[in-house]
């Protein structure tokens, strides 16, 4: 019965997919569950959110329905209606390919704008657009006008930017896009109705609250099950290529022809790549690396070739853990523990997309290693609570508003109008006398606010690459890179950090290069010497941060009961175990000083050294921890990833932005709660041996 409950819906929909059958579905022969369970909501014009796994044909889900109910054959003229937005510009131009042929068959014109690439002509606007939050803002900044007659937005991979200032951003841009078709709308030149949205994502925990984020009156719908996990959790001996040649041997005697390896840092992507290379690899010659570093071409190039060949392996960061498509992937292996439960749940989802089965290989090659990775493994991070909305984000805002203000002016009123329910207008107040105060704005009577001497500074700054902050975007800027020119094909290949200027060689996908010469803005290279490549890698490497919810779910997963401290008798004192993260830690450290003799560990995150035992733990507030953070701001600032315009607000709302992002509640209340522990015995020796490492 429940087969043919399912075929019959399955019939419905098709027939109710006149136009988007053929094109999108009939290859495959039927529907995904996902596809049936979101497609019916989004034909009757309801706004939804459809969490479903990996490769459960999401995109289709969305856009099949969106194209029938927008998009009809017999529409008289050219006009955007359909809004795409993606995270990543390798998303974008991933997604672009795959809907090249049905779109073509559907007559429906596709543009894409990004940095790199813009394909959309203002004049003649596609029907779909695929772009990413900032090039949204560049182009309601500077051509309003063309998204007067959107009538849809697809928000995919939505966890990505949800709770960090990229998602903060698109919730004030999509309110500058509802403002843009109101006031066209009393212009009489509006598309009719509201906006209809859709969000994608596979790993959201409370969908309905992530959503109402972003847009109005949404449905939930949720697609339990997916694929089914094998993971293996093996040994890997630190810096031996041996070991690791040993263990892709194991896994390519199963039959296994193609492999994706995800590493922490870039530096280690090298270093694994270049290790591999020189000691041979059971999958073949073909070794490719995938990092941001590289150039754009460069990555799409690699994408392809991995993608067609029949045994390959690839090493990556976090730039293949979204749904590119690299072709089946046979496993997934990673080195080390990724930083969160999100990302270790793309990473191992890349493989086996076909099989419905996901392989994946977690090497660890300490035991913090491997307690992270079996934490992750069992029982996923708790999602963590929703964050405020970052003020800096209203800095950043108030700069492209300016620009797209066709009076060259901003009031107060309006803008308070649009930051409704985000930040109050005494704040807005505060954020413009303080660009006054700073000559980014200047006034004007009425109350207008116009752009000032060191904004006209920064816009003409735009098209350089020297511009300190981006309009259009709250990424942090990367510290200046070096550029890596081929001293034969003379074309840039990638980039490496300034530091690395005194080396004569260095590595780049693996393999060794040398430098001949340095240009003031480029290293000139050829190929070079196999020996020492190791010694010269190209990057620095940042350590990641251990979560909060991270370091708790770690100590559930030791049998550590809540609000306990364990405390490791050690040589040189006593070992304290929090458990609270490294943010967390940090301030436990810094507030610990004025009462004992204090000092960080190799893993902070998780435990810090006294010299002498301890009976109890001082008393901590959230007053005393208001105060601490108002002394120590700037740190806190990058640790907590406020947006790239926060040093732009005043003072007072820097501070309050830290404390509230903080969390100086949960940090004093979780302080307060811990309750000492000897730990000693078996106990005892298995956390030291975990945390020494």
């Amino acid at each position: 019965m429940k087969k043919f409950d399912s075929d019959l819906t399955a019939l419905t929909l098709k027939s109710r997919l006149f136009r988007t059958w053929s094109p999108f579905f009939a290859r495959h022969g039927t529907f995904t569950p996902a596809q049936i369970a979101a497609i019916p909501a989004l034909l009757d014009g309801h706004n939804v959110i459809l969490c479903a796994a990996t490769a459960s044909g999401k995109t289709e889900a969305a856009l099949a329905p969106l194209i029938e109910r927008h998009l009809p054959p017999d529409r008289s003229t050219q006009q955007l209606s359909i809004l795409y937005l993606l995270p990543t510009r390798a998303l974008i131009a991933d997604i672009a390919q795959r809907l090249a042929a049905p779109l073509e068959r559907l007559r429906v014109s596709l543009a894409v704008k990004t940095r790199d690439l813009d394909t959309f002509n203002p004049r003649r606007p596609a029907d779909l657009l695929l772009t990413t939050p900032e090039s949204l803002d560049a182009l309601l900044a500077t051509k309003p006008q063309t998204l007067t007659r959107v009538r849809a937005v697809v928000l995919d991979e939505l966890h990505v930017l949800d709770g960090d200032a990229r998602g903060d951003q698109l919730r004030v841009v999509l309110n500058r896009l509802r403002q843009v078709r109101a006031y066209a709308a009393q212009a009489g030149d509006a598309a009719d109705g509201a906006l209809q949205y859709v969000a994608l994502s596979a790993t959201l925990a409370e969908p309905a609250a992530v959503a109402a984020r972003y847009f109005p009156a949404a449905r939930v719908v949720t697609v339990p099950g997916g694929r089914t996990r094998q993971i293996d959790l093996l040994p890997l001996a630190p810096d031996s290529p041996a070991a690791l040649v040993a263990l892709l041997a194991g896994f390519r005697a199963r039959g296994w022809r193609k492999a994706l390896v995800f590493c922490n840092t870039r530096a280690e992507v090298e270093a694994c790549a270049a290790a591999v290379r020189s000691a041979g690899t059971p999958f073949g010659q073909q070794i490719y690396v995938h990092y941001s570093n590289l150039e754009r071409q460069r990555r799409r190039e690699i994408e392809e070739q991995f993608a067609q060949a029949d045994a390959a392996l690839c090493f990556a960061s976090s730039t293949l853990e979204l749904g590119i498509d690299i072709g089946s992937i046979d496993v997934t292996i990673l080195i080390g523990a990724p930083g969160s439960a999100a990302a270790f749940a793309q990473r191992i989802g890349r493989s086996g997309r076909r099989q419905r089965m996901i392989h994946a290989a977690c090497f660890h090659r300490t035991p913090l290693e491997e307690a992270l990775l079996r934490t992750l493994a069992a029982a996923p991070e708790p999602a963590p609570p929703p964050a405020p909305f970052r003020p800096a984000v209203a800095v950043q805002q108030i700069f492209s508003l300016l620009l797209q203000s066709p009076t060259g002016a901003l009031r107060l009123q309006p803008l308070a109008e649009l930051f409704a329910g985000l930040l109050s207008a005494a704040d807005l107040e505060a954020i413009l006398g303080h660009l006054h105060a700073t000559r980014y704005l200047t006034t004007a009577r009425g109350g207008e606010w116009r752009v000032g001497e060191r904004l006209k500074r920064l816009v003409d700054l735009q098209a350089s690459e020297h511009a300190p902050l981006s309009l259009y975007s709250n990424i942090e800027n990367r510290a200046a890179a070096i550029k890596i020119r081929d001293q034969h094909s003379q074309q840039v290949v990638a980039t490496v950090d300034p530091l690395w200027l005194d080396r004569e060689a260095l590595t780049l996908e693996g393999r060794p290069l040398d430098v001949g010469w340095f240009d003031g803005e480029a290293l000139w290279v050829t190929r070079g010497r196999a020996d020492g490549v190791q010694a010269k890698l190209p990057f620095l490497s940042a350590r990641q941060l251990l979560s909060y919810g991270l370091a708790q779910a770690l100590a559930r997963y030791l049998d550590v009961m809540p609000g306990a401290a364990p405390l490791v008798a050690m040589p040189d004192g006593w070992l304290l175990c929090h458990c609270l993260g490294d943010v967390y830690g940090q301030a436990l450290l810094d507030l610990l000083h004025p009462h004992l003799a204090v000092r960080a560990t190799p893993q902070p995150g998780l435990a810090l050294l006294l010299e002498d035992e301890p009976r109890a733990l001082p008393p901590v507030s959230v007053e005393m921890v208001t105060r601490y953070l108002h002394e120590h701001v700037r740190p806190y600032e990058g640790l907590l990833a406020l947006g790239a315009y926060q040093h732009l607000l005043p003072w007072p709302l820097r501070q309050r932005s830290v404390v509230e992002h903080f969390d100086a509640a949960r940090f004093a209340a979780s302080v307060s709660a811990l309750h000492l522990e000897p730990a000693a015995g078996e106990a005892g020796s298995s956390l030291a041996h975990l945390l020494a490492t």
